[in-house]
This record gives C-alpha cells, sequence and structure tokens, in this order.
C-alpha cells in the first residue's frame, strides 16, 4: 500500500477530531507537494482531506483562526481546479460555508454574514445557511443590546447603593433612568430577535 492509499484509508476512516489534525500536520509537505505539481487528481485528493478532516476539525475544537488560515489556503488551491473539476463548485461552496462558521464563533457577525450571502445568493431555500445568517444578524444587534442592558441595569443599582449609603441625595428619576434603558434595551432585543426570525430573506439568484 502506497503511502496516497495509507492516508486516504486513515482520513475515510472514523477518528476523533484531533487525529486528524495531528495526522494532517505529521504529513503536510507531503499534502504541500502534491499541491505544488498542480496535477488535477493530486489536487483532487488533497483538498477534501485539508478542508473536511482538517480546517474542520481545526474549527470543531476551537482553533477558529487557525482553520480560517487554512480555509484561505484552499481557497488559493481551488483556483487550479476552477474550469477543471467537476468538484469546484461544491469545495467552493464547502469553503464559503467553512468559513462563515468560523467568523460566526469568533463573534464577527457581519463578516460570516457575507459569506453566508454568498450562499443565499446561489442557493435557493437552503435552511442551514439561513439559519446561520438569522442567527448572525440577532447576535450581532443583541450584543449591543445586552451591553446597554447590562450598563443601564449596573448604573441603577450603583446609584440605588449610593442613596442607601447616604453618599448621594435620593433621587429617583436620576435613578431609574438606568433601570428604563436597561428595561428598553431588553425588550428592544427580544423584538429584534423575533422580527429577525420571521422576516424573509431576500437574495438575488445567481449561477456560477
Amino acid at each position: 500500500m502506497n503511502t496516497k492509499s495509507k492516508i486516504k484509508s486513515f482520513f475515510d476512516s472514523k477518528q476523533e477530531y484531533f487525529q486528524y489534525i495531528e495526522k494532517y500536520e505529521e504529513n503536510k509537505d507531503f499534502f504541500n507537494d502534491l499541491l505544488k505539481n498542480g496535477y488535477k487528481e493530486d489536487i483532487e485528493f488533497v483538498i477534501p482531506i485539508k478542508m473536511y478532516k482538517y480546517a474542520d476539525s481545526l474549527n470543531q475544537t476551537g482553533n477558529y483562526i487557525k482553520s480560517l488560515a487554512i480555509l484561505r489556503e484552499i481557497e488559493t488551491d481551488l483556483e487550479k481546479l476552477k474550469g477543471q473539476s467537476k468538484f469546484y463548485n461544491q469545495y467552493s461552496e464547502s469553503v464559503i460555508f467553512l468559513k462563515g462558521v468560523c467568523l460566526a464563533r469568533l463573534k464577527k457577525y457581519n463578516k460570516s454574514n457575507i459569506e453566508f450571502k454568498k450562499l443565499l445568493d446561489k442557493k435557493e431555500n437552503k435552511e442551514n445557511f439561513q439559519n446561520w445568517y438569522k442567527l448572525n444578524k440577532k447576535k450581532s444587534i443583541a450584543r449591543i443590546l445586552d451591553w446597554i442592558a447590562i450598563s443601564g441595569g449596573t448604573y441603577y443599582f450603583i446609584i440605588l447603593g449610593l442613596e442607601i449609603f447616604k453618599l448621594k441625595q435620593e433621587n429617583f428619576i436620576v435613578r431609574d433612568i438606568g433601570l428604563a434603558v436597561g428595561v428598553t434595551a431588553i425588550a428592544a432585543s427580544y423584538l429584534w430577535k423575533k422580527i429577525t426570525d420571521k422576516k424573509a430573506i431576500e437574495f438575488k439568484k445567481t449561477t456560477t
């Protein structure tokens, strides 16, 4: 059994994420050589392993920044298959999806949705992409509103504490401003999430 066959057998088998990562990195020079030689068959051999077993395993184990770096490498690798391989579109869409997931887990919601929008523009009625897109929209605004709510609540309790200990003259208007801001932000966050869930996503259908 040659090296490619041994490697394929390992990555085709069920392994833990960290085992896929270790195995890929042990054979990194071998994979890079195959990618550099430019043969379509070799690139088609490496890319699914590099993407689905290595980059995705990094993503699944919380190594989002490293996973993103690998996915950007794969985008470059894929250029060699453009117009040459029947798998090009499938691999391209998988890279975009994984980039979107990594960016979302890094809390870069707007950048993540740039990636998911690319998929929504290409694919109609893809529920998984829409779910990620909506979740990002909810989180991008909700985290701002949550911060406002926490700030408002903190302000309220600080003023209340000062009044209790007679360090500040009682003034319910000044004190309750924080409470009002906090409650309003919580309500706004709730409404934003509900509206986003119900709102249809507009997209333009494109072809590749």
